[in-house]
């Protein structure tokens, strides 16, 4: 049994907590917030035994082997350093940190105290996703020749709100271009060997929308991301022989197989439930076997993320 504590009593912290009461060898033991009122009113919601007002509080608990970090953005790095030098394993939400050489700086740390760190990228884990890199890996399509995905929605322009205020770390492409990232290199087998981007910033200077275009060992992609528009969320892989449609790639349950003729060939379709369970059981899986790194979610995942980020938004490396 792998004994959670979670940082961060907002509502993703709320998805992580639900999803963990129905995955096997997973226990919340503990929540902290920086609100302690706040605290206690998660871990009553969600039956968590303890509830702290600051987070050192819940580091020092030797009932939590492993914590969930899901607060904003801003706070990653500084987190995960506190968990680790704890000797907790951690699973940081999306984006994990800023810059790569942060996220580099964090992994070498767990790597060099034998934890576990991930970001917690669920989509990845999702079966739907698993289904369509099956079609693709076995070449159900034939060689990939072409990538579209679109990702955003018209978003509360609120200057204090986590989306569009820069010291809680907002910006669309933390919050969304992480998607179309890290998924497509995933989806194709493919890795991004080259990008460029074209970065429109709201007036708290976040970027709002961001046109992507990314280099996959010589075959294009195309990623539209954006606070500031109604987009439908799909993904459209190409081939050589027929293609995929993904439909809310990021989240969704359904992927579509058509022939070269436009034909569709196999739907694969389950029931919604929280995805979030996936990333859990393999967190769970890699704690409990000693890895310090996950095979699905790698590091290098998140590092060429991160280093995607530096060069788009114009990060310093620090």
């Amino acid at each position: 049994m792998v004994k959670f504590g979670i940082i961060g009593a907002g509502g993703i912290s709320a998805a992580f907590a639900k999803a963990a009461a129905v995955t096997e060898g997973v226990q919340i033991a503990a929540v902290a917030a920086q609100d302690m009122k706040r605290a206690q009113r998660f871990a009553a919601e969600h039956r968590i035994p303890h509830a702290f007002g600051n987070y050192a509080q819940i580091l020092s608990d030797r009932a939590v082997d492993a914590v969930y970090i899901g607060n904003t953005t801003n706070f990653h790095y500084n987190c995960i350093k506190m968990c680790l030098a704890a000797g907790k394993h951690v699973l940081c939400e999306k984006a994990m940190v800023e810059t790569e050489a942060k996220a580099q700086e964090c992994f070498d740390l767990a790597r060099g105290k034998g934890l576990f760190l991930m970001e917690a990228m669920w989509s990845r884990f999702l079966p739907k996703t698993q289904k369509v890199r099956d079609w693709v890996l076995g070449g159900r399509i034939g060689n990939v020749t072409g990538v579209q995905a679109t990702i955003g929605g018209c978003f509360d322009k609120d200057p204090g709100n986590r989306f569009y205020s820069p010291a809680l770390g907002g910006g669309a492409m933390y919050d969304l271009g992480v998607y179309p990232i890290e998924l497509i290199p995933y989806f194709t087998g493919l890795d991004i060997t080259a990008y460029s981007a074209k970065v429109i910033r709201a007036a708290t200077g976040v970027d709002e929308s961001i046109s992507l275009t990314l280099d996959l060992e010589g075959t294009p992609a195309h990623a539209m991301i954006s606070f500031n528009a109604a987009l439908p969320g799909d993904c459209w892989i190409y081939g050589e022989n027929g293609c995929i449609k993904i439909p809310h790639f990021h989240w969704g349950s359904e992927a579509v197989l058509y022939g070269p003729d436009m034909k569709e060939t196999e739907h694969f379709s389950q029931p919604e439930e929280n995805g979030m369970r996936f990333e859990i059981a393999e967190a769970v899986h890699c704690i409990t076997e000693q890895y310090s790194t996950s095979d699905i979610a790698t590091p290098e995942m998140t590092i060429t993320a991160c280093r995607i980020y530096d060069s788009v938004l114009g990060k310093k490396k620090d």
